[in-house]
């Protein structure tokens, strides 16, 4: 995928697509003596020698002008990125014997299929191209249009296509931040080129996390703010699924293996066919670079911190992210640690991928391309590391911070070096097509079993629950004991097991799955997934309690009636247990709502008080407990009474409504503010 070049210092590096340059290119953009780089006075000075082509540094046309660190240098299509260490020149060329599609366009709509480019429809208009691919777009002679990861340019009648990088530009102009009515952020304006790595500080509790926050979509931001990644709005679907987020404690799902939390990511971000060709390949890269390969079969539960956020740094890698988002990824690591995840952060940046990071650690200020600063929730400071020293006339990260008060963030603004946005239109649009992802159904069953069988506790209550309440029930009831009695103490099982199963399926992955649907996880396999599995085995308990009553009283009803019963017992059951894991807060959260689901169905199903007897408040009340319905169905079934589908619909009814309930919550998680 890339390729690094050191040239040497004491002659001149040549650029073109001459036989004998240097850095040789054969691309119909690249001239024959397109550039020069030499090293003089101790700079490295880079010299454009054509006038019919595109030579930029960070998107300017240039002449002649010295190189720096982390620049990014554009000739014809390729694209180069500088790294300077003690006066060595690196140059890492991206893609260097990367073919670039070409097609010749006519007047008549024509479909295409590039490499690495899905199919697009493309006709000539007079000077321009015409493209359809989720969207319309025209290019003039000699525009460039990114769709996908891939960059198309039209030239003299032919679309050219060339793979781009992956990473995303950010714009971000005036932008105000509020949680309700609160003013957290006030005024903050920067733009991040792509590929390079965005460092900020501040001291605690002046933003710096609340900004991240924002771009993750927890936060909303002033009418008057525009904030933009890769040319669109951050809130956008298409942009919020290409965007990794990886928390200062990175919520991961604790029972499951390095590989599976990995590969699970992928199989839910990716392209299925992108997917079935390189995850495994992509898997054994990242754990590699990560260090992660000796771990890759060991529980998430056993790493270490600086593991831990490896793990989901890799797991984020997987779908090829144009923006890295990271709060805090230093904090708690020894130094050894440090340096090891900085130097893996910029090697991702020289791969392309944008990063942005909050920091306390001033090692991250060694491998940052821009310094934001922030006080008070006010903009302090934006610029690269080296003017940020000049500018509060320091040479110690430490005594930036401490500088800092109540008049910082007007005096930058008043500074001529603050930055000013004039308009979002500096950065391209990229369009997006539709990912065709793999269905992630079974997989989420198949890790939903592995997280509950490698949970002794829950594999205890489980098998043990319905085995000791089914021996207790055994001794209490007998031939003589009341059918009522019996239909009622089987139907609070199934209520119990239910929502013991279900109450806290959601909520103790609640960032998991946030994170999870904003990469593009339907909200429709997670719910099921876990309807079916918390209704299956609730269904398998009550079925054992039953077992240990039916030899202790005279009941022969139909076993399939009876599974028809169980079954409308357990769905709506299963389904405010759902819904309450998913409005709450916390797993003790949950917790504490048993009582409060459990006591309505011992008191208004009608067995302790018959129905008719009860206060009009009560029996209101009791239309929509289903237990009630479950009562008098089981109830019939043993009476070997007529069956009245009423109480089936009912219970039915009301399970449906939960679980319209649970999409509507799930789906709101999802969204952006």
């Amino acid at each position: 995928m890339f390729h690094v070049i050191v040239p040497d210092a004491s002659k001149p590096f040549t650029i073109g697509r001459k036989d004998s340059s240097d850095l040789h290119f054969e691309d119909l953009f690249v001239s024959r003596d397109h550039a020069v780089i030499e090293k003089k006075n101790g700079t490295w000075i880079l010299k454009n020698l054509t006038s019919n082509s595109v030579t930029k540094i960070n998107d300017k046309d240039v002449t002649e002008t010295a190189l720096n660190d982390g620049d990014i240098v554009v000739i014809g299509v390729r694209r180069l990125r500088i790294a300077i260490s003690e006066g060595e020149l690196s140059i890492l060329v991206l893609d260097q014997n990367r073919e670039i599609d070409s097609k010749t366009l006519s007047q008549d709509w024509a479909e295409f299929e590039f490499t690495g480019l899905r199919k697009i429809k493309a006709r000539l208009v007079k000077n321009t191209a015409e493209i359809l691919c989720k969207k319309r777009i025209v290019l003039n002679n000699g525009d460039t249009a990114r769709i996908e990861q891939s960059e198309v340019t039209f030239k003299d009648g032919q679309l050219f296509v060339a793979e781009a990088t992956c990473g995303f530009q950010v714009h971000v102009k005036n932008l105000d931040v509020f949680v309700g009515k609160k003013r957290l952020l006030q005024d903050i304006n920067f733009e991040l080129p792509a590929g390079e790595i965005l460092a900020i500080i501040g001291r605690s509790g002046q933003g710096k996390s609340t900004l991240l926050h924002l771009l993750e979509g927890l936060h909303k931001k002033g009418p008057h703010s525009e904030v933009h990644i890769g040319g669109t709005d951050y809130r956008q679907k298409d942009i919020r699924e290409r965007i990794a987020f990886l928390a200062q404690d990175p919520p991961l799902r604790k029972d499951l293996t390095v590989e599976e939390t990995i590969l699970h990511e992928a199989r839910i971000a990716m392209d299925k066919r992108e997917f079935a060709a390189s995850a495994r390949e992509r898997f054994e890269n990242f754990t590699e670079l990560f260090g992660l390969s000796d771990r890759k079969n060991h529980r998430v539960q056993t790493l270490s911190g600086g593991e831990l956020r490896r793990t989901a740094l890799a797991a984020e890698l997987m779908s090829n992210p144009g923006l890295i988002v990271l709060d805090e990824p230093l904090s708690g690591l020894d130094p050894y640690n440090t340096r090891i995840l900085c130097s893996h952060l910029k090697q991702l940046a020289f791969l392309g991928h944008t990063i942005i990071l909050t920091t306390h650690s001033y090692e991250a200020l060694n491998i940052a391309n821009k310094v934001l600063v922030l006080h008070k929730g006010r903009q302090g400071y934006y610029g690269s590391p080296q003017d940020a020293y000049r500018y509060f006339k320091t040479n110690s990260p430490e005594m930036i911070l401490s500088g800092l008060n109540d008049d910082t963030a007007v005096q930058w603004k008043e500074s001529e070096q603050a930055t000013h946005i004039e308009s979002e239109k500096s950065f391209s649009e990229i369009v997006f097509s539709k990912v065709e992802r793999k269905s992630v159904f079974l997989n989420e069953i198949s890790l939903s079993l592995k997280q509950w069988f490698r949970d002794r506790g829950k594999v205890a209550a489980l098998f043990l629950q319905p085995i000791v309440i089914g021996f207790l029930f055994s001794q209490i009831f007998s031939p003589l004991s009341s059918l009522w009695t019996v239909a009622f103490a089987l139907i609070l099982c199934a209520n119990w097991f239910s929502l013991s199963l279900s109450i806290r399926e959601i909520v103790q992955d609640k960032d998991v799955l946030r994170n999870e649907f904003r990469k593009g996880l339907s909200v429709s396999s997670i719910l099921t997934g876990k309807i079916l599995l918390s209704s299956i085995f609730a269904f398998l308990q009550t079925a054992t309690v039953y077992a240990f009553v039916a030899f202790r009283v005279n009941i022969h009803p139909s076993l399939p009636m009876l599974a028809v019963v169980f079954a409308c017992t357990v769905l709506p059951s299963v389904g405010i247990g759902l819904l309450v894991s998913s409005l709450s807060k916390n797993s003790g959260q949950a917790n504490a709502f048993l009582p409060l689901l459990i006591i309505p169905q011992v008191a208004l199903a009608g067995a302790l008080v018959p129905l008719d007897q009860m206060q009009q408040v009560g029996k209101t009340l009791s239309a929509v407990i289903w237990s009630r319905y479950n009562q008098s169905a089981l109830l019939d079934l043993f009476l070997e009474r007529p069956e009245n589908a009423t109480n089936t619909l009912c219970a039915l009814g009301l399970a449906l409504g939960f679980y319209i309930f649970i999409v509507i919550i799930l789906f709101r998680s999802k969204k952006a503010r």
